[in-house]
C-alpha cells in the first residue's frame, strides 16, 4: 500500500511540474521569444534616445543632422547607432523639420508608454515612424 501511495505521489508531482512548465511557456513565451522582445525593447529605447538627441540638435543648430554620426559627443552622451545584433539604425532627412528613423524589429507589439510612445508600438520587421518637429517646439509626432 505504501508503494502505491509513493508512486501516485511521484506521478502527480511530476505531472504538476510538467503542467507548470507548459503553462509558463504559454504565458511568458519561449526563451527565444523573450530574447527577441528584450532586443526589441532595447531598439525602442535606442530610437527614443536618438530621437531626443535629434530634437536637441535641431533646437541648437536650427536644422536636422544630415547623418546620425553628427550626434556623437553631444551633451556628453554616446548613442548606440547600431541595434543589439549590429544592424545600423537608418536615418533619412525628409525636409527641414522631418526625418525617418528606422529599425528592424523581431516582434510586433501594441504596447505603449508615455516615454516611448512612438517607438514601443511597432510591427514586426523594418519600421520607420516619420517625425516632424514644429518650428518652435520640441515635440515630435508620427502621422
Amino acid at each position: 500500500m505504501k508503494l502505491q501511495r509513493a508512486t501516485l505521489f511521484a506521478v502527480l508531482s511530476g505531472s504538476a511540474m510538467f503542467a507548470a512548465v507548459v503553462i509558463g511557456l504559454i504565458v511568458i513565451g519561449s526563451p527565444r521569444e523573450l530574447r527577441m522582445r528584450r532586443l526589441d525593447q532595447t531598439r525602442a529605447d535606442d530610437l527614443a534616445m536618438i530621437s531626443g538627441a535629434i530634437r536637441s540638435y535641431r533646437l541648437t543648430h536650427d536644422n536636422l543632422p544630415q547623418k546620425l554620426d553628427e550626434l556623437q559627443g553631444l551633451q556628453q552622451a554616446i548613442y548606440r547607432l547600431k541595434d543589439p545584433v549590429g544592424r545600423p539604425y537608418e536615418y533619412t532627412v525628409k525636409d527641414t523639420f522631418s526625418y525617418e528613423l528606422c529599425a528592424e524589429f523581431d516582434t510586433a507589439t501594441d504596447a505603449t508608454t508615455a516615454v516611448h510612445l512612438v517607438f514601443e508600438k511597432h510591427g514586426q520587421g523594418r519600421q520607420y515612424p516619420r517625425h516632424k518637429h514644429p518650428r518652435g517646439g520640441s515635440r515630435g509626432s508620427a502621422p
